[in-house]
């Protein structure tokens, strides 16, 4: 997730900003069965991006969503990077909406990433 400085919310000011920002350690992929004969749920996969980390580029959590034939698809943050002068926005909410199903789901990833 974005670092956060005193004062402002998450995110950044600019593109260049980001960019020029502390690279991210872990990121969240939405992860589908979808034609591959595997009858389970749809899973949010935590991969740790972090090059000095000894779990680099593994997959270090699942969360499986709690049903079948969702695809999840274009997960977002709650607080988008221009809320950045709002301290009182966090991204600590990932939201992953299915196409099948039409369902949303909301993951708390403020709590324990």
């Amino acid at each position: 997730m974005a670092t956060k400085c005193t004062g402002c919310g998450p995110g950044y000011k600019s593109p260049l900003d980001a960019m020029n920002g502390p690279r991210e350690e872990i990121v969240y992929l939405p992860c589908i069965y979808r034609n591959t004969g595997i009858q389970k749920p749809d899973y949010l996969a935590t991969v740790d991006v972090d090059p000095k980390s000894p779990t680099y580029c593994q997959v270090i959590h699942r969360l499986p969503m709690p049903n079948l034939n969702d695809e999840l698809h274009h997960s977002g943050w709650k607080a988008c990077s221009s809320c950045f002068g709002d301290s009182s926005k966090k991204r600590n909410r990932l939201i992953l909406p299915s196409l099948i199903s039409s369902r949303v789901y909301i993951v708390d990833t403020g709590t324990d990433p």
